[in-house]
């Protein structure tokens, strides 16, 4: 079931460019220049997912995108950040985050920062649900973000996990959404400390040249690197890229979001929203050899000290 809505004829407040010989800190990056994009024809952007698409940077032109939050102890930090370096940023927040904190994504909006959503709940990974929820997730994550805003957001989305698939990047399109991977990830949510998230921007922006710089508002790692990450930009000659839509969002119907939700709701929700089940996973019920495996694993381990990484793989799966 694919919606056709049309857009509103109002214009996303975006903030205005600011040059970084205005700012007090004499080592501000600013934003060079605003790029507008039009999302009439659904576009997607970012060399991990789609690599033939990507956003028309110039050289050493960089745009920066957080994600997951907002969460008060890391957005206001990295809001403080990017005040005092008078540049701008993209957040696709999740829609429940959004919820719990509608003053700090108000502020992150007011201060003239682009909102785009990021899911409802923020689900490991959508390839394993079905189309109906991958789609009410969408739809929902944009309905709580624009309503904590109270003003219209971006048409811009991005996959949790970057895990997006054929039928759900379509659907996107047919909704005149801007669908947006990345092409620069320093890994801030693999444990790294300031120190490595700095080099793994710079070393791969030097290889690559420019692109879609891809953040977390939700670690602290990430706040305590972003003040030497700006800094370090600016004094290799790098650039910030503010992105702003042509158009905001529009979001369906709250009836029509209630049939969305009727759409899986009969598929047994706990299992659908709580977790994966076997069959999600793997297409099929599992055999009884399968179950015999499990239960001879589990007698392995059975009262026995194992290492952290082995604990990782258990807890995993």
């Amino acid at each position: 079931m694919i919606f056709h809505l049309p857009l509103l004829q109002t214009s996303v407040h975006a903030g205005s460019s600011v040059e970084s010989g205005h700012c007090k800190l004499k080592r501000a990056i600013g934003v060079s220049r605003i790029l507008e994009i039009d999302t009439s024809t659904g576009p997607r952007y970012g060399r991990v997912q789609f690599k033939d698409q990507l956003l028309p940077l110039k050289h050493k032109e960089v745009v920066l995108t957080f994600d997951d939050g907002p969460l008060p102890s890391v957005t206001k930090s990295i809001l403080r950040t990017l005040k005092r370096h008078c540049t701008k940023a993209t957040f696709f927040a999740v829609g429940k985050m959004a919820k719990a904190y509608p003053e700090l994504i108000q502020r992150v909006y007011d201060e003239g920062h682009t909102v785009g959503a990021h899911t409802h709940s923020h689900p490991r990974d959508l390839r394993h649900h079905y189309f109906p929820y991958s789609r009410f997730q969408i739809e929902r994550g944009f309905q709580d973000v624009q309503t904590a805003t109270g003003r219209p957001i971006a048409p811009f989305f991005r996959f949790p996990g970057l895990h997006d698939y054929k039928e759900m990047n379509n659907y996107l399109s047919d909704r005149h959404i801007a669908n947006f991977s990345v092409d620069i990830v320093p890994g801030d949510t693999s444990g790294y400390g300031p120190a490595r998230i700095i080099r793994n921007t710079l070393s791969q922006l030097r290889r690559r040249g420019k692109g879609i710089l891809l953040l977390h508002d939700i670690k602290p790692a990430t706040a305590a690197a972003l003040p030497r990450l700006l800094s370090s930009l600016k004094a290799h000659g790098y650039k910030i890229v503010h992105i702003v839509p042509r158009k905001p969002f529009k979001p369906v119907p709250i009836a029509l979001m209630n049939m969305l939700y009727q759409d899986f709701s009969h598929k047994d929700p706990k299992t659908i929203i709580g977790g994966l089940t076997y069959r999600q996973l793997y297409g099929g019920r599992s055999s009884k050899k399968t179950k015999r495996i499990y239960k001879k694993r589990s007698r392995k381990f059975r009262g026995k000290k194992y290492s952290k990484r082995s604990s990782w793989r258990k807890r995993r799966y």
